[in-house]
């Protein structure tokens, strides 16, 4: 009963957390620091801190695997991974503070994931702490 409504009150903050940030379309669209994604094509992510799920895994399993694998991180306390208007979207919610670079290589290693899990869709990950987004990625097929 604990761990539903724990789930339930993480998946209300970052649906909330999502709504503020609808504001300004223009700053949605473009990446906030697009240096970090330029490496991420050209060469191979070397994973840090999520160990790859096989391809071939079913979505539901990977999904549930990929975010036990992130709910065991350090100062994470939430992740959701959804499909909304033919987007994919990875949302890990981190404690106040949280390391930026960590947040980035975090949100990469999660990016590499899910572009295995979901080939040819479009995917944006973000790091939300406090309610805002701190980072985010995305990626057009």
């Amino acid at each position: 009963m604990l761990k539903k409504l724990s789930m339930s009150l993480i998946i209300l903050a970052l649906l909330f957390g999502i709504g503020g940030c609808g504001g300004n379309a223009n700053v949605d669209k473009q990446p906030q620091n697009p240096a970090t994604e330029q490496p991420q094509q050209n060469e191979p992510l070397k994973s840090q801190y999520l160990t790859p799920i096989p391809e071939g895994t079913p979505i539901g399993e990977s999904n549930m695997n990929l975010s036990q694998q992130i709910m065991a991180q350090e100062n994470v306390l939430g992740t959701q991974i959804y499909e909304q208007q033919g987007t994919v979207f990875g949302d890990i919610t981190f404690k106040a503070g949280a390391d930026k670079a960590y947040v980035n290589q975090l949100l990469q290693e999660l990016m590499a994931q899910m572009k295995t899990n979901y080939p040819g869709k479009p995917i944006t990950v973000q790091g939300i702490s406090d309610g805002q987004v701190i980072d985010s990625l995305n990626f057009q097929p």
